[in-house]
């Protein structure tokens, strides 16, 4: 399979969940809270997904888990961060 071929790539709810690495039921919760578009297909009204958008969400998953990084860097959660920024210097670097 090529690149083109697998960015038009269709998953099944079972498909999406196992390369996602969730249950089915959080793909059932992802729908409804309309993070993730499911497909309607064929007569029994099947679900099926893009793995382009399956993509997108794990990029935005990333995305928010960095920022929780980010914010989680304080000198509270870090001593070497609160040694860094409390000390009695930093009314020279108030000075820059």
């Amino acid at each position: 399979m090529n690149e083109t071929e697998v960015s038009f790539y269709w998953f099944t709810v079972t498909e999406a969940a196992r390369y996602l690495r969730v249950s089915r039921r959080t793909i059932y919760s992802l729908c409804a809270e309309q993070a993730l578009v499911g497909y309607r297909a064929g007569e029994g009204k099947h679900r099926r997904f893009k793995k382009e958008d399956l993509d997108k969400l794990l990029k935005k998953e990333k995305a928010e888990n960095d920022l929780e990084k980010i914010y989680a860097l304080t000198s509270k959660n870090d001593p070497v961060l609160a040694e860094v920024w409390e000390n009695e210097m930093d009314s020279a670097y108030d000075q820059l």
